[in-house]
């Protein structure tokens, strides 16, 4: 048998003879398990995937073409810029068993702009032996009704399918391979063609090499969403502000409004806070300062931007001495004989403006002991 080195060569090789031109968008049925992020300025070394070897990268991200265009393949910020006879593939650290070809493909996706991206499944039919190599990829780019192999398989369903085979359908493979090892995860590209992939997904995990848009379903949240006065005003208590899905790298501001509306700033030790690349942020230990007095009760509002997108979330500040408050049933306004107003908001006006006066008393701010990144 071959070196898995050489196997892997002429597989890749053998597969970009064969493909058939299409669209590069593969849908699956359930959403990957795991994002990999590829950051900018990733390279692309030569394939050595003899694990005896000391220079052995197969399980980092390589090129598995020796024939690769002499232009290295590059990550920038829009994705993965690959073209021409190019194999960009991540071998695992231990070869994935997998319990059919159905659960490897469950998911898979290729998210890319320009020509035809074809996903690489490279594997060894015979699980925990190192034999049986091939690599599968659709045979039409933008379907996973059809596929192609790259080595013969000899199937435990008793049917052989010679190198080169591309009409497999899934249930064929399903019945053919049984329990298999994967070996890693790829893209490719054929001559005269390039593209660039934000990102693709097989076998649980999805791989991102360009920051997805902002969603539109950022969230902000608070922990404990209900403290007391003296927590929320004790530097070693205090509570914890989380948000998701915020534009990616970017500067956060928050600033928080009192009971009565008033507006008023945050100040952390640990400086700006920063989202990390999925757009998440944590900042812990949260809490109130006050010049003089008692936190006055009531639901504070953070307001959370990124400079383009704001949200909120609300943390209510209660007195745990007070007694418990039955709301009476709201009576029915009545009308003042000589101007024929209602007199409710006259009482909500007063009730406010006398709220208003006790939190400006009290000179509030709120700062932060330490912050983490999520």
């Amino acid at each position: 048998m071959k070196s898995s080195s050489t196997l892997l060569r002429g597989a890749a090789i053998t597969a970009a003879t064969a493909l058939v031109a299409g669209s590069a968008l593969l849908v699956g049925g359930t959403a990957s398990a795991a994002t990999i992020l590829v950051p900018q300025g990733q390279t692309f070394p030569a394939e050595v995937s003899d694990p005896a070897d000391p220079a052995y990268n197969y399980n980092q991200w390589h090129q598995g073409y020796a024939t690769a265009p002499a232009d290295p393949q590059t990550v920038e910020a829009d994705g993965l810029h690959i073209s021409g006879i190019s194999q960009i593939l991540k071998g695992y650290d231990a070869a994935r068993l997998a319990g059919s070809f159905s659960e490897v493909i469950d998911g898979a996706s290729v998210s890319k702009t320009g020509d035809d991206v074809f996903l690489q499944i490279p594997l060894f039919a015979t699980e925990n032996t190192r034999t049986g190599y091939t690599t599968l990829y659709p045979t039409v780019a933008d379907s996973l009704t059809t596929w192609t192999t790259t080595g013969q398989i000899v199937g435990e369903d008793g049917v052989t399918y010679p190198a080169g085979t591309a009409t497999l359908t899934v249930a064929q493979l399903d019945a053919a391979l049984g329990d298999f090892d994967v070996l890693g995860a790829g893209v490719l590209t054929t001559a005269g063609t390039a593209a660039v992939v934000s990102s693709f997904s097989l076998f649980g995990d999805t791989y991102q090499f360009a920051l997805p848009a902002v969603p539109l379903d950022a969230k902000v949240t608070i922990v404990p969403s209900t403290i007391s006065q003296a927590d929320a005003a004790n530097a070693d208590k205090g509570f914890t502000v989380t948000g998701t899905d915020f534009a990616a790298n970017t500067p956060i501001t928050l600033s928080f409004r009192a009971p009565d509306g008033t507006e008023f700033g945050f100040s952390s030790a640990d400086g700006p806070i920063v989202t990390d690349a999925l757009g998440a942020f944590t900042v812990e230990n949260v809490y109130f300062t006050i010049s003089s007095g008692v936190l006055p009760a009531g639901v504070y509002v953070v307001v959370v931007t990124d400079g383009t997108t704001t949200r909120e979330a609300n943390i209510s500040v209660i007195d745990p001495n007070a007694p418990a408050v039955v709301t009476p049933a709201a009576p029915t306004p009545k009308s003042l004989a000589a101007t024929g107003l209602d007199d409710s908001p006259l009482f909500l006006t007063s009730g406010l403006g006398l709220l208003l006066a006790g939190i400006a008393a009290f000179g509030i701010t709120v700062v932060a002991r330490r912050r983490t990144a999520e």
